[in-house]
């Protein structure tokens, strides 16, 4: 007993006549005789009689006719379900990030995400911090990646998803005069030479220690200009020790003492509206993010 039967037999007590249902069906009228002649060899009893040129339901079609529209009300439930879900796998995920966690660590997790949901979109937005709580305070972001500086944005809530360590780097090519012990003090900030990143970041209060000679708001180009040199900075952990040992390194990550002294840690957080009804790809992508995202 398929649905299409169960349909033409609702239509009968509706049009009382074949054309009209192959019509409404966009069916051959052959196909809707048929289909009747099927539904009644395969219930064993009569379910059609012809009246003066209409067709009627018998006494057992119209036993069945109530069955038929909570079967065929079921099936639309089912397929408008099921309709839903794929629409809301193939939906859209706007996130926002500092630099540090957009840079070097958001981009691998979102990629393991998007081979689960595929058909997802995801945008990420590298901004300042005051622009992503901006953003996320808006609604225009669905998730925000933050460092724990600052308030974070009312109505707010906030669940931290990975913690890094702020050191220095310097060249691993090139042959140095200082050994690794010889750079780590303060007392011996003003014997190198210095680049920094001159955008808003956790890494802040460390290079506030330094006279740059140079700055930019790229950390990969920060990254750059110590490999090919002498010159140090100061940078996230994540930077340079989140890598899957593939790629040669251009720089090596060494602790700051200072910091290590007092073990000086800060969390990356991820932050999203309270008292939100999330998505589907929304709350899968905060799962994900809990169990499997931001590991280390």
């Amino acid at each position: 007993m398929n649905i299409l039967k169960l349909r033409i037999l609702m239509m009968i007590d509706k049009f009382h006549k074949a054309t009209d249902v192959a019509e409404a069906l966009q069916i051959k009228q052959p196909t809707v005789s048929f289909h009747m002649k099927s539904l009644e060899k395969e219930l064993g009893v009569s379910l059609f009689i012809s009246q003066q040129g209409r067709i009627m339901l018998t006494e057992a079609g119209k036993k069945l006719l109530p069955y038929a529209k909570q079967m065929v009300a079921l099936e639309q439930e089912a397929r408008q379900t099921v309709n839903e879900l794929a629409e809301q796998s193939q939906g859209q995920l706007h996130l926002g990030a500092e630099s540090i966690s957009g840079t070097y660590v958001l981009p691998s997790m979102i990629a393991k995400f998007a081979q689960q949901y595929p058909e997802c979109q995801i945008q990420l937005d590298i901004q300042s911090p005051d622009k992503i709580r901006q953003l996320l305070k808006q609604g225009e972001i669905d998730f925000a990646f933050l460092d724990d500086r600052g308030h974070p944005p009312e109505h707010t809530v906030v669940e931290p998803v990975a913690s890094d360590r702020i050191g220095v780097i310097r060249s691993v090519s090139v042959q140095h005069s200082s050994k690794p012990t010889d750079i780590l003090g303060t007392e011996m900030l003003d014997k190198h030479t210095w680049v920094r990143y001159s955008g808003t970041s956790v890494v802040d209060p460390y290079s506030s220690l330094i006279k740059p000679h140079l700055e930019m708001n790229s950390w990969e180009a920060v990254k750059q200009v110590v490999s090919v040199g002498e010159t140090l900075a100061f940078f996230p952990a994540c930077g340079v020790l989140r890598n899957d040992g593939n790629d040669v390194p251009l720089v090596e990550w060494l602790p700051w003492s200072d910091a290590e002294e007092k073990n000086e840690r800060y969390h990356i957080n991820i932050l999203y509206q309270r008292d939100t009804n999330l998505s589907m790809i929304p709350q899968a992508f905060l799962d994900f993010t809990r169990k499997d995202g931001l590991e280390g």
